[in-house]
């Protein structure tokens, strides 16, 4: 990420842990996901042949790449968020 808006250089790093907010919602909505897509594919867990700890490392593996992936929108959401809660001039 950068470390100001390049328009109008608002900071996007207020304090240290400031994002601890953003890693909550990622961990909410990965687990939101995680938990949807094995419910939703709870009925066909005999199509596969897949031993039970490949099928542990299959969710694991899919759990990591969606948190990765909604990392920069979370944190975004949050600045977006902190933003409209409290609004800050830009340094």
């Amino acid at each position: 990420m950068l470390l100001r808006c390049p328009q109008c250089r608002l900071a996007y790093y207020r304090e240290s842990g400031y994002f601890i907010g953003a890693m909550i919602i990622d961990y909410g909505v990965t687990s939101f996901l995680v938990a949807a897509v094995y419910l939703a594919l709870l009925p066909m867990r005999n199509l596969t042949g897949f031993s039970v700890n490949t099928k542990i490392a299959a969710w694991l593996g899919f759990a990591v790449v969606v948190s990765l992936g909604l990392m920069r929108h979370s944190c975004s959401f949050w600045l977006a968020l902190d933003f409209w809660i409290e609004p800050w001039a830009p340094a």
